[in-house]
This record gives structure tokens, C-alpha cells and sequence, in this order.
């Protein structure tokens, strides 16, 4: 059932705080899932194969068997 003498304009103007906090609240959490999920994170960045050169070195201290010796 409805309440019998509602003043529309005085409702909106009391619900309009709340009508705010929840739009900027989605407006958040829109732009944290943005940055969340599409910024770069260079932690995450995996060279490319072709960015990986090698060059047959090797480095100082190294234990590891050299094939043929």
C-alpha cells in the first residue's frame, strides 16, 4: 500500500544525500576496476621471446656444467 499524503518534492530533496554517496560510490568503484584491470603493472610484464638474447656467456661464478668438458 502507499502512504496517503505524500509530498513528492520534499521526498526527493530528503533522499537526494543518499542518491549521492551511492552515485560517487559507483562512480569509485568504476574507476578502481579500471585501474585495477587495465593499468600496466611492469611486475607482471614477461619479455618476449625475440627480447631474450643469448649470448652464450657465461656468468662469473657459476657451477653449472659446460657441455663438451
Amino acid at each position: 500500500m502507499t502512504a496517503p499524503h505524500t509530498n513528492v518534492e520534499r521526498e526527493a530533496k530528503r533522499h537526494s544525500p543518499a542518491l549521492t554517496g551511492i552515485t560517487i560510490a559507483l562512480l569509485a568503484s568504476v574507476l578502481a576496476f579500471v585501474v585495477f584491470t587495465l593499468w600496466p603493472n611492469p611486475e607482471d610484464a614477461t619479455p618476449s621471446p625475440s627480447a631474450v638474447q643469448d649470448t652464450g656467456a657465461q656468468v662469473e661464478g657459476t657451477t653449472a656444467p659446460v657441455p663438451g668438458e
